[in-house]
């Protein structure tokens, strides 16, 4: 990434909790967040309700918020990439987001 481009598109890369919730702050803050899900049932709990009762109960995520499945529909056309992931899958993730990167993510 070069100095001086404004960072407005971020993915995220799991919906954990800790995941969850920084994808919502940055939303929140008026950034552009794509949130790779994993689990179907937390996709569709996330998309249709805006919770995500499994990993946040309890707490309204912001209707800006985008939960993806597809590491590509995460990562395209965005300038950062945060990875949120428990260290027992971050090798598989890893393999699986590598086709989708680009040099300046």
């Amino acid at each position: 990434m070069s100095a001086g481009v404004d960072i407005t598109r971020i993915a995220v890369i799991g919906a954990g909790s800790w995941g969850t919730a920084l994808a919502n702050l940055l939303t929140e803050k008026g950034l552009e967040v794509d949130l790779w899900v994993r689990e179907e049932e937390v996709f569709r709990q996330i998309r249709d309700h805006r919770i995500n009762e499994v990993f946040l109960p309890g707490f309204r995520l912001s209707d800006r918020l985008r939960p993806v499945q597809s590491f590509k529909e995460a990562l395209s056309g965005k300038e950062v990439a945060v990875l949120a992931i428990p260290s027992h899958v971050f090798r598989e993730v890893l393999v699986g987001i590598r086709p989708c990167l680009h040099a300046d993510i």
